[in-house]
């Protein structure tokens, strides 16, 4: 065997390990299994055109509607697309899982390091001056994490402020699917509202 061949067959030979080497040791690709199984506050940013809004969290009056303060002023903020059952404050009667729904959002925003709120492209603001919009506790949506827990459902929803109605039909119906939350009861969720006296 001539000299150069040797040599040919030593520079492919370190060329096929180095291509072996790097298949072993190198980072697999993503697997699409691997990637964010939520909605992301960059999404959301990227679908609706709106930068987020860093808030501090002050209460929770339910599950869906929190207040918030931005550059010291207070706000409310209604959850886009979402719907927990009411505490009734005025008749001191809340329907049921209104309290676990409230506590489920205080928690979640509570123990926050970060809270944004970022609007749709639609209207910012409902009939009682308060804010429309995807809140988020760090890197969770709110909505999202509600809908999965079966302690709200997907309502009032308006073209405009409906970038992710059917991500959220479909947490929704996984949450149906185990008969979670506010599914577990027939019939509490009707077309009008929750019906607490089915649950009674």
């Amino acid at each position: 065997m001539k000299m150069k061949d040797v040599k040919s067959l030593i520079s492919g030979g370190a060329i096929l390990i180095g291509i072996v080497l790097y298949m072993i040791f190198a980072d697999p690709p993503p697997d699409k299994d691997a990637l964010p199984d939520h909605i992301t506050i960059e999404q959301v940013e990227q679908a609706t055109g709106k930068e987020r809004i860093e808030v501090d969290f002050v209460q929770a009056y339910d599950g869906d509607t929190a207040q918030v303060k931005v550059d010291g002023k207070k706000e409310k903020v209604r959850f886009l697309m979402v719907d927990t059952p009411e505490m009734n404050y005025q008749k001191g009667d809340p329907m049921p899982l209104a309290e676990d729904g409230k506590y489920f959002t205080k928690k979640l925003l509570m123990e926050a390091r970060h809270v944004y709120v970022v609007f749709d492209e639609g209207k910012e603001t409902d009939h009682y001056d308060r804010w429309l919009a995807y809140i988020f506790a760090d890197d969770k949506l709110v909505q999202e994490e509600l809908l999965k827990e079966g302690l709200a459902a997907v309502r009032f929803v308006n073209p405009g402020n409906n970038t992710f109605e059917s991500e959220f039909k479909e947490i929704e119906q996984t949450a149906k699917d185990a008969n979670k939350g506010v599914w577990k009861y027939d019939n509490y969720l009707q077309r009008d509202g929750f019906h607490p006296e089915v649950v009674q």
